[in-house]
């Protein structure tokens, strides 16, 4: 999939997204720790020593966790189907034909000025341009940046290490 199908309408890029198929490092590890308290015999003494924790249902988040087919787990953004049908700016893009919120002139509307963020990558988008713009979002994704915390995570930088910086 190319950097700019990533770009969701409302110019949140899919590839920073922790959910984003290819973000498969924390499935990994739930695997991998689901199969080592498998391997520690923990589903034998755990339910009757430790009543304040519920194992069985850790074992099933884990389970749930490492599955790549859960609702948990983006495969084609919200141009291709996933992400949420009801929402508004999805709604409104496609019945103006629009990629992007950002190319409406309407923009920002009262649907988004109250979503500070996303004005703000609004105005950067426009500020840079379309191509740069997607070059940036796509080069932060390969650096590991996860766009609800904001913050670069060595865990998923593809290509190069994340900056010092925890800024967006």
């Amino acid at each position: 999939m190319k950097s700019e199908d990533l770009i969701a309408y409302c110019g949140v890029s899919c590839g920073t997204c922790a959910r984003w198929c290819d973000y498969s490092e924390f499935r990994t590890l739930a695997a991998v720790l689901a199969e080592w308290v498998d391997a520690q015999g923990y589903q034998f003494w755990m339910p009757t020593y430790a009543k304040d924790f519920d194992y069985t249902e850790f074992r099933k988040g884990l389970d749930f966790f490492s599955r790549n087919d859960t609702w948990l787990v983006c495969h084609n953004c919200c141009k291709g189907g996933d992400g949420n049908p009801e929402c508004e700016i999805r709604k409104c893009c496609e019945k103006r034909g629009l990629n992007l919120c950002f190319d409406c002139e309407e923009f920002p509307c009262d649907k988004v000025e109250r979503d500070k963020k996303m004005v703000k990558r609004g105005e950067k988008y426009r500020e840079l341009g379309k191509d740069e713009w997607v070059r940036q979002q796509a080069e932060k994704a390969k650096q590991g940046f996860e766009l609800h915390t904001g913050k670069y995570y060595q865990i998923y930088a593809k290509e190069h290490p994340p900056p010092h910086s925890s800024n967006g």
